[in-house]
């Protein structure tokens, strides 16, 4: 039995079943001649009751197991723990070494050649194993200098497993391994690198990636001399490998046609936004980085390995041509190689586009279509200090042009400042914008009375020059020079009157717009603050119905300005307290970085749940590009370049 456990039936290493397998026999064997080994006396009942505990120790072990737990389960952790001391004391050359060892001590003549002869049998097979000393003998009589490893398993189409030779140099992570297999039907020499080296079970383990687009290592490496069938050689590639610099890691479990699951392979640095590609069918799938997750695998002897899993949404593939992403309607394959993007050569602008950024770390476009922005209405919004306005500064300067007139609705004073070069002045100044302001008070007093009261002919003269100066005023901005002018109100706070006055702009340049006098022009007006001229109706400064009133009246011409040339950029902090009547009419969308509920919800109508979430970790000056007005045709995160404001 002792010669049968060594040679035959014992692994390399020992499991817990092996510790079963080798106790029960024991067990069964001196149980039914306890009388003819009485010769034993104490010894037999240590050495059977020795055997009867390691047999409950190797069975706890295996009854607590539970694989579909966690390592650090109780269950698991107990479980490991008895399987480690039935395996360090259970061996089975150990067990039946010392049944032999007391058998021979017992019942054979300690002066006799025998005894020797059978001591030293037992010892050779107790300290030198013939099976692993055969088998290392044989190896070393034709083993290469490059070989380090068997092949011993196939994990995908281009992931295999290898088992290290007992005294093979040392293998580390990104080396060059290569092996002849006859994976695919035909025997080939592959090339790969090594992306995992471990110790499991007492043995060295390697994962190796290969891929067709690996071409570079084949280019940089020699084929060994008469390399045999699923050896592992070592190979020293000629140069550096760009192969290694760009790697990201593997596509893992749980990857789907619109977002993919990676293994990190700790060799670079990414960052939320960045672009990566996974080769498919001949076609580079370009996915968008945007959620990573730790974790960590239990090996042995209570060692652990820590894996990071990335996520990252698929944008798909890069249409030179139509200057956007169309998209791959299937899931890579597992074990896929990821990678950072290639650089693509930069197409120019069309003639009404404008290049609001880059896709972070690369050199991909991000295009806004001018005349779409404001013709279907664009939100740019974002917390203070995301960068928001100054971004939206710099995109009005691209759509001020002898085409587009624009207006902007600003009580902060902020662009006169920041625009003073591209603003001309006030829309209405002066004795007229005074004028204006008294009309304004006059109708507010009139409609704080009861109806009967009310001085109809006064409040309709009042309306008539309201709108009879405000259309004046636009029609001189209209046939300036001007490209952008100022729309001041007469005060913060958010008071019925003001509402009132923003109210008979809108009025006066909506009937403009649907006369066609707007002398061939488009219009964008732009909101700053939107709160404080369209608010929510529960974000009113005054609680009365008929500034609820005002407010859905600017926003119905918001609603149906646009299809007389007429659109609007509004620009906001928090979407709650800003009318969802005009934000739900912007067909594009900027989102900065965002951290209320009210905002995640309302731009989960846009994008989908996993860039959601990312709001609240944008950068300063990174931010998500959604909409019509954006060539790409899928959200995606970008970075916004360094703008010097004049």
């Amino acid at each position: 039995m002792l010669s049968f456990t060594t040679l035959l039936a014992e692994h390399f290493f020992t499991r817990p079943t092996d510790v079963v397998a080798s106790a029960v026999s024991i067990l069964l064997l001196l149980s039914p001649v306890q009388s003819e080994l009485k010769d034993m006396g104490l010894w037999y009942w240590i050495f059977w009751g020795y055997s009867a505990a390691l047999l409950i120790l190797s069975l706890l072990a295996l009854l607590l197991l539970s694989p579909e737990k966690s390592p650090a389960d109780p269950m698991n952790k107990a479980s490991m723990i008895l399987k480690t001391l039935a395996i360090r004391f259970g061996n089975g050359r150990f067990l039946w070494f010392t049944l032999f060892v007391l058998c021979v001590l017992f019942y054979v003549d300690s002066q006799s050649p025998l005894f020797v002869a059978l001591f030293a049998y037992a010892s050779v097979l107790l300290l030198i194993d013939p099976k692993k000393a055969i088998y290392t003998f044989k190896f070393l009589a034709q083993k290469p200098e490059t070989a380090v490893a068997e092949l011993f398993g196939i994990q995908s189409s281009s992931a295999y497993l290898a088992k290290v030779y007992p005294d093979s140099k040392p293998v580390k992570r990104f080396d060059v391994a290569g092996f002849i297999t006859n994976a695919g039907g035909r025997e080939r020499w592959i090339v790969g690198l090594v992306l995992e080296a471990y110790e499991l079970n007492e043995q060295r383990w390697l994962k190796i990636l290969t891929d067709e687009s690996f071409g570079e290592l084949l280019e940089k490496t020699t084929i060994p001399e008469s390399p045999k069938k699923g050896v592992v050689h070592l190979l020293e590639a000629d140069g550096d490998l760009d192969l290694v610099g760009h790697l990201v890691g593997t596509v893992c479990e749980g990857a789907t046609i619109e977002k993919l699951k990676f293994e990190y392979a700790f060799n670079i640095s990414i960052q939320e936004g960045e672009l990566l590609q996974v080769r498919c069918d001949e076609h580079n799938i370009l996915y968008q980085v945007i959620e990573g997750t730790t974790g960590t695998e239990m090996l042995e002897s209570r060692n652990e390995a820590g894996f990071i899993v990335g996520e990252a949404v698929q944008l798909g593939i890069w249409n030179a041509e139509t200057r956007s992403f169309d998209r791959y309607g299937w899931v890579p394959n597992m074990n896929s190689p990821v990678s950072k993007s290639e650089t693509i050569e930069v197409p120019a602008c069309l003639p009404n586009e404008y290049q609001i950024g880059n896709i972070p770390s690369t050199n991909f476009p991000v295009f806004i279509d001018r005349e779409t922005a404001v013709t279907h209405h664009l939100a740019i919004l974002g917390v203070t200090g995301s960068g928001k306005s100054v971004f939206a500064r710099n995109l009005i300067r691209q759509i001020a042009d002898e085409d587009t007139k624009v207006v902007c609705v600003d009580f902060t004073n902020e662009y006169g400042v920041k625009l003073a070069d591209l603003i001309g002045g006030s829309l209405v100044q002066g004795p007229q914008a005074d004028a204006m302001f008294t009309a304004i008070d006059t109708i507010s007093d009139e409609m704080d009375k009861f109806a009967n009261q009310r001085n109809k002919p006064l409040i309709a003269a009042k309306e008539k020059e309201l709108r009879d100066g405000f259309k004046v005023a636009l029609q001189n901005f209209f046939a300036s020079d001007d490209k952008a002018v100022l729309f001041e109100l007469p005060d913060v706070a958010n008071s019925a009157g003001i509402l009132e006055y923003t109210k008979w702009f809108f009025k006066a340049l909506f009937e403009l717009a649907k006369a066609r006098e707007l002398q061939g022009k488009k219009v964008c007006i732009v909101l700053e603050e939107a709160h404080t001229i369209v608010p929510e109706w529960n974000f009113l400064g005054v609680d009365d119905k008929r500034s609820s009133s005002v407010v859905n009246s600017i926003a119905q011409i918001a609603l149906q300005g646009r299809k007389y040339g007429v659109g609007f950029i509004v620009i906001a902090q928090r979407t709650a307290n800003v009318s969802k009547t005009v934000l739900t009419q912007c067909n594009s969308v900027v989102a900065f970085q965002q951290f209320d509920r009210t905002s995640a919800e309302f731009l989960g109508n846009y994008m989908s749940s996993d860039y959601v979430a990312s709001l609240t970790r944008l950068r300063p000056r990174h931010a998500i590009a959604v909409g019509k007005a954006f060539s790409s045709g899928t959200p995606m995160i970008f970075g916004v370049p360094e703008i010097t404001e004049p």
